[in-house]
């Protein structure tokens, strides 16, 4: 039964490693899904700084952005065109003779604050606040009134 478990647990780690050596190949885009008119960041491994400047492009972005090195990682900050529709958007960057691709999805809506309703959250969290005040109150004044024989 160890020896199963061991395996199982080497397969597994196997598994995440292979995943995550996959996954460092590729642009990674934060937020995951950012709104059109938001500004996002972009790493881009291997694409640190060299003697040419490196560049991302994609019809997402209002413009092609400079990547600044950061260790061995290219960063930018590009903003969401603002008429863009939702969508999954191709991310190119071009590193020196290196050329690493990447997608961005784009989701709905243009208020870049993710604030949708102006307030209608809030009213709820009070309401839940309420409701729950009352029940302990109505918890703790109940027990006041017992009287033990």
């Amino acid at each position: 039964m160890r020896a199963v478990r061991t395996a199982a647990a080497l397969a597994c780690a196997t598994i995440v490693a292979g995943a995550g050596l996959a996954a460092a190949d590729s642009i990674t885009v934060t937020p995951g899904s950012p709104r059109p008119g938001q500004q996002v960041h972009i790493s881009v491994p291997g694409c640190a700084t060299g003697s040419s400047a490196h560049v991302a492009v994609s019809p997402a972005f209002t413009t092609n952005v400079t990547l600044y090195g950061k260790a061995d990682t290219g960063d930018a900050d590009p903003t969401i065109r603002q008429e863009l529709r939702p969508g999954t958007y191709p991310v190119t960057a071009y590193c020196g003779a290196d050329t690493v691709q990447g997608t961005i999805s784009v989701a709905a809506g243009t208020d870049p604050s993710g604030d949708h309703g102006g307030g209608t959250n809030n009213w709820l969290l009070i309401v839940v606040f309420v409701v729950v005040a009352g029940v302990v109150a109505a918890f703790v004044f109940g027990r006041r009134g017992r009287r033990v024989s």
